[in-house]
């Protein structure tokens, strides 16, 4: 089993690296990879601990990148890099800890505006404890709480709530959510660049993720620039027949497949598996048969 897309709370997850290594060595894990959001902080907290005390398993260095292609935001996952040639690319987050904490805020006090137009109830005095539970994530739930606003969240969530909330709206131009990330973003091919020159390799994750474009035409553009080594077929919003179409497309183009949860917490997602099982070996940087 395998989890090669998972986040630490050094970016938006909850866990720490220590947390998530033990998780993935009770589940009988041999290969994982923390992908934080344009940092690399796990692999730099990785050089100061007894890995053997928590994993006996193989760590790939990971990270996901945002990029704008036409005027929206996307990730892109970059993986088996140099850490100490990425560490200084110029598209890693610097952000601190305190400017972070604001630019959440600010976000939140957006929702909230948005929230209040829409007459979607929200509890009072909603805030942000932590970095590690951002204001998209903060409102999805607190909008879940109240049975008034059924009706709407079954249009912004869907009926089963399983909807992203992120890219389905937050980074959707055609909602009232969104939010323009792409101001200063890189382009897919410098972000692609950045990674190769490190010696690694480029992966488009979550293909189908996304509900604010056509999906099959995205793949096919961003494949056409001639700069994926492999696509994330198995991801934990990906259905039995999008893995089997993005397998197929892996083999008649001979790239890479890989899989992983986007762990995270327990709460959204489980480490190693999706709800079409656990995450097999198939997926580890393997070409499909």
């Amino acid at each position: 089993m395998i989890d090669l897309h998972v986040h630490t709370n050094n970016s938006d997850g909850k866990y720490t690296v220590e947390e998530i290594l033990n998780m993935a060595e009770k589940k009988k894990i041999n290969t994982i990879s923390f992908c934080d959001h344009n940092i690399v902080e796990a692999y730099e907290k990785l050089k100061n601990i007894d890995v053997k005390k928590y994993f006996f398993g193989t760590i790939v260095t990971g990270i996901e990148f945002d990029f704008q292609y036409k005027k929206k935001n996307f990730h892109i996952l970059g993986y088996k890099f140099d850490i100490n040639i990425l560490e200084n690319s110029k598209f890693i987050d610097r952000t601190t800890y305190e400017e972070r904490i604001k630019e959440e805020e600010n976000r939140l006090d957006f929702f909230k505006s948005v929230c209040k137009k829409l007459n979607i109830k929200l509890t009072p005095n909603l805030k942000i404890e932590n970095i590690n539970l951002p204001a998209n994530d903060i409102i999805k739930e607190d909008m879940q709480k109240h049975k008034e606003n059924d009706k709407i969240l079954d249009d912004i969530l869907g009926k089963d709530r399983r909807g992203s909330f992120w890219l389905g709206h937050v980074t959707n131009p055609k909602s009232p959510f969104y939010i323009d990330f792409t101001k200063n973003l890189p382009t897919v091919t410098e972000i692609a660049d950045e990674i190769h020159n490190a010696g690694g390799i480029v992966v488009l994750p979550h293909v189908f993720e996304y509900k604010s474009i056509d999906n099959i035409t995205f793949l096919n553009e961003i494949f056409n620039l001639g700069i994926l080594d492999g696509i994330e077929c198995v991801h934990s919003k990906h259905t039995k027949e999008q893995v089997i179409y993005l397998k197929n497309f892996c083999k008649e183009n001979k790239l890479l497949m890989t899989g992983g949860s986007d762990f995270h917490d327990d709460k959204k997602q489980t480490l190693g598996f999706t709800e079409l099982g656990e995450i097999s070996d198939e997926y580890n940087f393997k070409f499909a048969k």
